[in-house]
């Protein structure tokens, strides 16, 4: 599997990723993508903020995301909670 890179998330905001859990196939929105300052990481460090349904609330774990043909593992933490769903994030650094 390809490390993941700021390039693949520069400008994504919007765009619909479908994660695969125990509870189903669920629907997630990458609401910020934010480059961080270099780390020495190849792919540049960058954090992610994800809105997922307000149920269920997934527990911190790699999760499958997709969108397309495209597919990663990605570590997320859920961050918060409103109307409108949970917050989840994702640092690479």
């Amino acid at each position: 599997m390809r490390q993941l890179a700021w390039h693949d998330f520069d400008g994504a905001q919007g765009n619909v990723y479908w994660v695969n859990s125990d509870a189903g196939r669920l629907e997630f929105t990458l609401e910020t993508a934010a480059e961080l300052p270099s780390s020495g990481r190849e792919g540049g460090a960058f954090r992610l903020e994800f809105r997922g349904p307000f149920d269920p609330i997934l527990p911190q774990a790699i999760y499958d995301f997709r969108r397309g043909a495209e597919s990663a593992d990605i570590f997320i933490v859920p961050v918060g909670r409103n109307e409108t769903g949970t917050l989840y994030e994702a640092i690479f650094n």
